[in-house]
């Protein structure tokens, strides 16, 4: 298994699982394009990797937040033009305000989770699917959430739309069964990161196991051989805890 010369577009780079990821990805010799809004801080784990002697990745820094149809065909016309095409997508990003009573969520609020949980990554999956069907090992990842936090009080739009995702992971898989991409819903569970701290304020971050943990799990799923996509029987979800 190895992601050698395999090339691999990380959303979220910026966060504590994707930039582990990255990492783990690019230490197994993958060509990275790592997305994310905050641009400050991609710039600091490019620096990261190169100072650890890993190829610089592609930068992508985009607000998915306020992505649209246009911009999403560039980022894949440039992909294609600066790497020749893509074999797998993987979906870190997210946005979690903070818990809140539901009737108390301001709309503009409730727009921007649903859209940077759900719609960004439908769009984003749709618009590299071409490139992944062109590749002999094309992987379309989904971090999700447990069904606790989905359904449970005070969750809010970020509840609804990572319930949505659910519902969009079997869509996929279900829709791509006669290709060779392989679908996957990981609930990666507990791990540090500023997510969880914003959920669990009294908690002692680092009583929760490290990001990189399951990076390197993730990273194994990319290099494997095997197809999950279309296989009778077969759980498309993941549970890494």
């Amino acid at each position: 298994m190895s992601l050698t010369n395999r090339t691999i577009l990380i959303t979220g780079a910026a966060g504590g699982l994707g930039a582990a990821l990255a990492v783990n990805c690019a230490k197994q010799g993958a060509k990275l394009i790592l997305l994310d809004v905050n641009r400050r801080k991609l710039t600091a784990l490019s620096d990261s990797m190169t100072d650890m002697g890993l190829p610089a990745p592609g930068l992508y820094p985009m607000d998915l937040s306020a992505v649209g149809i246009d911009d999403m065909q560039t980022m894949v016309e440039v992909i294609e033009s600066e790497f020749g095409g893509l074999d797998s997508l993987v979906h870190c990003a997210l946005s979690f305000e903070g818990l809140q009573v539901l009737e108390q969520v301001a709309p503009h609020e409730w727009l921007k989770s649903m859209q940077v949980n759900l719609n960004a990554p439908w769009l984003l999956s749709c618009a590299c699917l071409p490139m992944l069907r062109k590749s002999e090992k094309g992987r379309l990842f989904f971090l999700l959430d447990d069904a606790e936090n989905q359904t449970g009080a005070y969750w809010g739009a970020y509840g609804a739309a990572k319930a949505g995702l659910v519902a969009l992971v079997a869509q996929f898989d279900a829709s791509l069964s006669n290709t060779e991409i392989e679908v996957r819903g990981i609930y990666p569970g507990p791990m540090r990161s500023d997510f969880r701290a914003k959920v669990y304020h009294s908690e002692e971050p680092m009583s929760q196991p490290d990001p990189a943990i399951n990076a390197e799990r993730i990273a194994a799923l990319l290099a494997t051989d095997g197809a999950a996509s279309g296989g009778e029987g077969t759980d498309i979800y993941l549970d890494l805890r």
